[in-house]
């Protein structure tokens, strides 16, 4: 398996842009999000005396988006690719965490991050954004992507782990929700937003495709240091993640390289308003809410939403279910 070293190397395009951003991808353990991108190209802008002031934040992010694709040009001819991925938190979440991660002053200011002289005098504001890029291996099997990295032991427990957690997410609990959750909190911003109402009372259904980490313990082929070890590296590769509480669940590289695999294997349904999978967000909240046209009844779970699919939904589509007419407002589910 080529390092990420190794695979930076590749010739992407006439531009040292291209190469240059390729670069800083994979040294970020290939997943960054739009707003560090956007950072580093002004940053190579502006080192090759090509950075324009006057440039909205649109433009830099059309460019952005034309070296991506100039660059999967060049992967595509290896079984590589960049894909852009959305967060399920939603942009207002990802967004509160990345101005602690940058160091952002203010209002999301920009340009000049990190003691940098982009923008010269120029402040330039970032967007809200949940949008990530990540670098994938866009040929291999599911088998064969996990090989690259971990061992058949290893492999075993990761396709073990990753069944505990889809299993998990079907079923729904009902009482106290905690305060602390991003998602909770997002979800119920959203609710007050859309009834005007800031004494909302927050739903007390919650579901989750994360798992404690005792249970990821009971693995039998791997001990205890071992399985502690390789969750380490999981996370740090962004294949999985670990809430405060030390509960663990499927992050976004997982997702990017697996999620056709992962819908599929375990008849999940997708969000309804952008078809992609949905393990963090909001569910209808009505346990009846099935597909009529759907015989599996695996498969005919309530519909779902990420969380800025869901505020979408509801601002500008519907306040009801479209598939079962449960009025979403007071009938929720949060899936943390």
């Amino acid at each position: 398996m080529e390092t990420y070293e190794e695979q930076a190397s590749i010739p992407v395009a006439g531009d040292a842009t291209a190469k240059y951003l390729l670069q800083y991808i994979l040294s970020a353990r290939g997943i960054c999000h739009e707003n560090a991108l956007i950072l580093a190209l002004m940053r190579l802008e502006t080192d090759a005396l090509r950075f324009d002031a006057e440039r909205s934040m649109q433009q830099w992010i059309d460019k952005l988006n034309d070296y991506i694709n100039a660059i999967n040009v060049k992967l595509n001819l290896l079984g590589y690719k960049i894909i852009r991925i959305n967060h399920g938190i939603g942009r207002n979440a990802v967004t509160l965490k990345n101005k602690q991660n940058f160091e952002l002053l203010g209002n999301n200011t920009a340009a000049r991050t990190h003691g940098s002289d982009v923008a010269d005098s120029h402040e330039m504001v970032l967007p809200e954004s949940n949008r990530f890029f990540v670098y994938i291996n866009s040929t291999s099997t599911e088998e064969t992507k996990l090989a690259t990295r971990f061992s058949q032991n290893e492999i075993e427990f990761i396709k073990w782990a990753i069944e505990q957690f889809m299993i998990n997410g079907k079923t729904v609990i009902e009482g106290p929700v905690s305060d602390t959750s991003v998602i909770v909190k997002e979800v119920n911003r959203i609710l007050i937003a859309a009834t005007g109402d800031p004494d909302f009372k927050k739903w007390g259904k919650f579901s989750t495709f994360s798992v404690g980490s005792t249970d990821l313990l009971q693995f039998q082929e791997l001990t205890a240091i071992e399985i502690e070890d390789l969750l380490l590296r999981l996370c740090e590769l962004k294949w999985f993640y670990r809430t405060m509480e030390g509960r663990f669940g499927i992050d976004l590289r997982c997702i990017a390289e697996l999620e056709e695999y992962l819908t599929s294997k375990y008849n999940v349904n997708t969000c309804q308003n952008c078809h992609k999978l949905a393990i963090q967000g909001v569910r209808c909240g009505n346990e009846s809410c099935r597909d009529e046209d759907d015989e599996t009844e695996e498969n005919s779970s309530p519909q779902i939403w990420h969380i800025d699919c869901f505020k979408h939904y509801i601002t500008h589509v519907s306040k009801n279910c479209a598939l079962c007419g449960s009025l979403l407002i007071t009938d929720g589910t949060y899936v943390l």
